[in-house]
């Protein structure tokens, strides 16, 4: 591309935001509890019936389930937890309530039951080892779906069998009690049942060997009809349509990116496509529509939320509904059994959420409530899509958030990678972080650099065994895009990150420290070395994902590429301060990332803070602990980059009482 043109499209970059900033309301300096507190409500979850609405609403700072009665608008608060909150829930029928809660951060969580009118809470299952559970219940593997045909029975994954290979049960949901109705044939990783909840299609793997199982009756042998290698194209299994025949499978093969298609049973082929798009991944996400007996739409993740219906019904009260809410982005998440009653979320990048109910005989739609009541969206950024070319060629999409009554020049930015690496990627939409940072006048750059979902295998193995090399050259390329743009001052980049968002921070300062002004790692790897040994004598399904995504362990040339790619080891690379935070019970990234990295800067010289919360995990879910990490960032952004909006309002401390950190 010429200096001309890409002058010229520069100028149209910015003179896009130059008219949207005309428009714009005044930077203003939200407070943080607005994005870091909990909920007023979430969740919202029809009874089977559909007269009851179910919801998680915060009570002494803890989420805890609150049920309405849609006939009289009365509420009922169903649990008073004030240790921990609740992280979700189920109906398993019109008067009982399931639910979940991870204890200390430890991600081994318990599930629980209560009655609709509250009382007392059962201890059903846990899936970890704790005096007084019985065995079989501490294998617990998860919720799969409600048997309608006996509202007191809820089919499960269990590890009966093996430890890493869940075999299917039925829960007893007054008294926990499991009994395994579909063992294990040998690899199994994951079940897909019929519309009868008969165990139809089992899918396996044995090394690099994906297997797909079928029977068509319960009984039956299990015979493969489809064999694979793990990371080349393939078809998989996603749900059945209501005639139990026809079974919805996503597929790559003989395309970049996953399709929906329809795959028949009886005749053992696959039909034309279903859904797809060019760019973007469609694996998941299947509507279901339980009135219809059918599967009417997918919803999957474009530059946008995107939800494709093949059902007139829904398209119809697609466009109705989104004819009354303009500009929003409106999901049917939702419908009674009968599919009179449809539960409706909207939102956008401004707005965290507002939860309708779709009358379908009456065609009315009525407000039920807004999640976080205290966001002035009038207020918050807008998120752009945006895309900017590698150094090698590969095109990277992102997101784009500028603040709010400032021209789009010069700003102090934010880089922030996210999470994973592998399968996750940023979407656009309200985040909390994202919109704090811009109330406090900084631009906010997001990329989903090689190795993210959502853009095909080949995007996604892309980035295997880049850590440190090609995958931090993506968010490298991404800020000198930024500067080059003229969006950002040179002088005045953060890099902030948590998981390998927090590695890419750290690898960010150590390995181009020229191009940052401070990092914030939140929870994340620091030396790869320690983090992926612990699987040299690991399960073959983790050494397996080890080998393929980080190398082989037993080979020396690996292990030095893992050296030479750690953070920790290069601290006396780093100039610029650094802020970090982990949980003390992180099962993930264990808390030794965290020391060894602040060792190292502590020989290097290097200013920084180091805070550890007990009794988290990956990341802190308790609101105090979570709002009291961000008003941490703000004071070292604060302190250590020059010339932001540090603006006028007075904040509070939030108090939160926690024990001391231990001392190395």
């Amino acid at each position: 591309m010429s200096p001309q043109n890409r002058s010229l499209l520069s100028a149209l970059f910015l003179g896009a935001w130059l008219a949207a900033v005309s428009a714009a309301p005044p930077l203003t300096r939200i407070p943080i509890d607005v994005f870091f507190g909990n909920p007023e409500i979430s969740q919202l979850r029809f009874s089977p019936d559909g007269r009851y609405l179910g919801a998680l609403v915060p009570v002494e700072h803890r989420m805890n389930l609150v049920v309405m009665d849609l006939e009289n608008k009365k509420q009922q608060l169903v649990t008073k937890l004030t240790d921990e909150g609740i992280q979700s829930f189920q109906w398993a029928n019109n008067d009982r309530l399931l639910f979940v809660r991870d204890e200390g951060g430890k991600e081994q969580s318990g599930l629980y039951a209560v009655s609709r009118q509250g009382g007392v809470v059962d201890r059903l299952a846990y899936n970890g080892d704790q005096a007084g559970t019985a065995r079989i219940n501490q294998n617990f593997g998860g919720l799969i779906r409600r048997i309608k045909t006996d509202p007191n029975k809820y089919f499960v994954a269990v590890y009966e069998k093996f430890r890493d290979r869940p075999d299917v049960g039925i829960m007893d949901v007054r008294s926990g009690a499991i009994s395994v109705v579909t063992p294990n044939p040998g690899m199994v990783t994951s079940w897909v049942l019929d519309r009868e909840n008969v165990v139809r299609v089992g899918i396996a793997q044995d090394d690099a060997k994906i297997t797909i199982l079928y029977r068509d009756r319960e009984g039956a042998a299990w015979e493969t009809i489809a064999t694979f290698t793990e990371g080349e194209p393939n078809w998989m299994p996603l749900a059945f349509d209501g005639d139990n025949r026809t079974l919805f499978v996503s597929s790559d093969v003989g395309r970049a990116t996953r399709a929906i298609y329809k795959y028949d049973t009886v005749t053992r082929t696959i039909g034309g496509v279903v859904a797809e798009d060019s760019t973007y991944d469609i694996d998941a996400g299947l509507v279901w529509s339980e009135a219809l007996q059918a599967n009417v739409g997918v919803r999957y993740e474009a530059e946008r939320e995107k939800t494709i219906y093949w059902n007139n019904e829904f398209s119809k009260r697609q466009a109705i509904i989104d004819r009354s809410l303009p500009g929003y982005s409106n999901v049917q998440i939702e419908a009674s059994d009968d599919g009179t009653r449809i539960l409706v979320y909207s939102r956008s990048d401004q707005e965290p959420g507002v939860y309708f109910v779709y009358d379908e005989k009456q065609k009315r739609l009525e407000q039920l409530a807004v999640v976080k009541p205290k966001v002035d969206p009038d207020l918050m950024a807008k998120m752009k899509p945006i895309t900017y070319t590698a150094r090698d060629g590969l095109q990277i999409h992102g997101y784009l958030t500028l603040p709010n009554g400032l021209e789009p020049k010069n700003l102090p930015l934010v880089v922030n990678p996210h999470g994973g690496p592998y399968g996750p990627r940023d979407t656009w939409g309200f985040r909390s972080e994202v919109q704090f940072l811009a109330s406090r006048g900084f631009a906010v750059l997001q990329m989903n650099f090689r190795g993210s979902g959502g853009y095909g295998r080949v995007f996604e193995q892309a980035g295997y065994k880049k850590w440190g090399l090609e995958m931090q050259d993506d968010i490298t390329d991404g800020v000198r895009w930024a500067i080059s743009e003229g969006v950002a001052d040179p002088k005045r980049v953060v890099i902030e990150g948590a998981s390998y968002g927090g590695y890419a921070a750290m690898a960010g300062v150590a390995f181009t420290p020229e191009l940052y002004c401070v990092a914030v790692n939140y929870v994340g790897v620091t030396d790869l070395v320690s983090q992926w040994r612990k699987f040299i004598d690991a399960p073959r399904e983790g050494k397996r994902w080890v080998d393929t995504r980080i190398g082989d362990l037993g080979d020396h040339t690996v292990m030095e590429r893992l050296e030479k790619t750690s953070p920790s080891r290069f601290a006396d690379r780093i100039r610029v301060p650094v802020l970090m935070a982990y949980g003390r019970n992180d099962p993930r990234v264990n808390i030794e990332q965290g020391y060894a990295m602040e060792a190292a800067l502590k020989r290097a010289g290097i200013p920084h803070k180091m805070i550890i919360k007990e009794n988290e995990g990956h990341g802190f879910r308790d609101e105090g602990k979570s709002i009291g990490w961000y008003q941490e960032i703000e004071a070292f952004l604060d302190v250590h980059v020059p010339g932001i909006n540090k603006g006028s309002v007075k904040m509070e401390p939030f108090k939160v009482l926690e024990l001391p950190a231990k001392s190395d």
